[in-house]
């Protein structure tokens, strides 16, 4: 098991082909990927990624969050299922939390649809807490927002 940041175009290409097989419902998911993969070369989104026996089985992607400077943003934080309860998550997580420490950010913040209570409490056990719910990304769908203070 090897965490790695996604800095060349190959690395970056790996991570998208990897998240694009994980729609789970969210609406224009796949122009989301793009839009991903362009912020991802450019340097605007960055990204952890682990892999097993030369494949990856578990990224995630996080930015500068756009209204508040101070936060990072967790956008898209996938393991694959055979993978999961392994410590790729928390692998993954972790190297979140550092670079966000490093890099003097006061908050981390995530959203997660209110059906998955498998990474709701995967948060609240890294003490996270609840912000907010909304609709963010359908009217139909409701994402719990999480907040973590680093100071």
């Amino acid at each position: 098991m090897k965490l790695k940041s996604a800095d060349s175009n190959k690395e970056i290409n790996e991570v998208f082909n990897y998240i694009r097989g994980f729609n789970l419902n969210y609406p224009d998911y796949s122009a989301w990927v793009d839009k991903c993969r362009t912020e991802l070369i450019s340097g605007y989104k960055k990204a952890f990624y682990v892999k097993v026996s030369g494949n990856i089985v578990g990224s995630i992607i996080f930015q500068r969050h756009k209204k508040n400077k101070n936060i990072l943003e967790i956008k898209n934080f996938r393991v694959s299922d055979y993978f999961r309860n392994k410590g790729i998550g928390t692998l993954l997580y972790s190297s979140v939390e550092k670079y966000a420490l490093e890099n003097k950010f006061s908050k981390i913040q995530v959203d997660a649809n209110e059906d998955n209570t498998l990474i709701m409490k995967f948060l609240v056990n890294r003490g996270f807490k609840i912000i907010g719910k909304e609709p963010l990304y359908s009217q139909h769908q409701i994402e719990v927002i999480f907040q973590k203070d680093l100071r």
